[in-house]
């Protein structure tokens, strides 16, 4: 299965697309899924569905999104332990047995699934924390102590699971990808995600006037994050200048599903040539809202509201952003980023580190442009992977902004 990330940037944008009606962005809320449902009868209250959303850009997004889901089908399966077995020859796999559902799955009772991303590592954390000998014993070949250990686990009384399987058509192979709550879980995928958020930032246009067009979009099967310019951009002494972006986020697993944040742009000059870097605080810092997995749509939506919010969130970047100007040592912050590199547990930046740590060493810097140019190198070596991406956002804005 392909997890490489996509991107939509500017360039890929036609400019005839100046937006997207509202009933073609309503045609990503599929008629099957029982949270979309939810929440387009909420939004159809809210919004005509002969509305155009003068988003540049949108048309592209949607689009991107229902190529996608022709490629990724999604489905859950509840499973007791007893109807799970490992293995397919030598390869290790996590099958189901005695599935009932036959007609979601092609008519078979059967089904062999390759896990993918963190699945694997948290089906046996799931199992008295035992992720950590499982791999050992999977990466040594040790099959039968494998197949063995499970079957004593069977004798245990362990809950039933819900496991997110995502079938993916060009190889017609099943895979796993999550086990998620069984208890109030309600799916926000990517799909609904691009719907909300560009619903929501139309709103705002009504509201204030301010113009958005997406500037950038990241996306794999279960994330995706979404970058949108406005028309506020503040002077940066000596530098150049700062534009508030508005980055909407969605992780189809974790905990919070749909985020807003408030991120910035930095545009300098280098060697006569326009550049711009992404740099993002941490969470709290950069939070707009959010709406969770455990929500009904109903309240979740309601939080909307709270995108009010996003002016007092850009003002406090900016504040902090201007601070840059005041960094003599540029050497001393590239150190940061480096011994931040070196020791880094973030498994999605691991196998950038070589690269990175490379151009972090042979790389002078005498001034903050030199700096901030460094900096977006970096980000180019680990732009084929979502999560490595938004983790060097986060330390870079650290080592400017906190010096730390």
């Amino acid at each position: 299965m392909e997890t490489k990330k996509h991107s939509i940037i500017k360039l890929d944008i036609p400019e005839s697309d100046k937006g997207i009606l509202i009933s073609d962005l309503f045609k990503l809320l599929i008629s099957t899924d029982e949270t979309a449902n939810q929440i387009k009868e909420v939004l159809s209250k809210q919004f005509k569905k002969d509305e155009f959303i003068p988003i540049p850009g949108a048309h592209t997004l949607a689009n991107s999104q229902i190529v996608q889901n022709k490629n990724y089908i999604k489905k859950d399966l509840i499973s007791s332990l007893e109807n799970i077995s490992f293995y397919s020859d030598n390869n290790f796999t996590i099958n189901f047995n005695n599935i009932t559902d036959r007609e979601r799955f092609e008519g078979s009772t059967t089904l062999k699934t390759y896990p993918k991303y963190s699945a694997q590592r948290d089906f046996f954390g799931n199992l008295f924390s035992m992720d950590k000998y499982a791999k050992k014993l999977i990466d040594n070949g040790f099959k039968k102590i494998v197949e063995t250990n499970l079957e004593l686990l069977k004798e245990q009384k362990i809950k039933d699971k819900k496991y997110r399987l995502i079938h993916y058509k060009p190889d017609n192979n099943y895979y796993l990808r999550a086990i998620v709550s069984t208890d109030n879980y309600f799916d926000y995928n990517n799909s609904i995600a691009v719907v909300v958020g560009l619903l929501t930032l139309y709103k705002e246009i009504k509201s204030s006037g301010i113009a958005y067009a997406l500037k950038l979009c990241e996306y794999n099967e279960s994330n995706i994050r979404m970058f949108f310019d406005t028309t506020v951009e503040k002077e940066l002494e000596g530098i150049g200048s700062v534009r508030n972006i508005i980055e909407i986020s969605n992780d189809e697993i974790k905990r919070e599903a749909l985020r807003f944040s408030g991120v910035c742009t930095i545009i300098y000059g280098i060697k006569k040539q326009q550049n711009e870097i992404y740099i993002k605080p941490k969470d709290v810092k950069s939070k707009i809202l959010t709406i969770k997995h455990n929500q009904k749509p109903a309240n979740g939506l309601k939080s909307l509201t709270d995108f009010e919010n996003v002016d007092n969130v850009h003002k406090e970047l900016y504040e902090d952003i201007k601070s840059i100007k005041k960094i003599k040592d540029t050497e001393q912050i590239k150190f940061l980023i480096r011994r931040k590199i070196d020791k880094a547990k973030n498994e999605d930046i691991k196998k950038f580190k070589a690269s990175i740590l490379n151009e972090l060493t042979k790389t002078t810097t005498k001034n903050i442009l030199d700096l901030l140019n460094l900096f977006n190198n970096i980000q180019v070596l680990a732009n084929e992977d979502i999560e490595a991406s938004e983790y060097l956002r986060y330390i870079i804005y650290e080592a400017l902004i906190n010096r730390k």
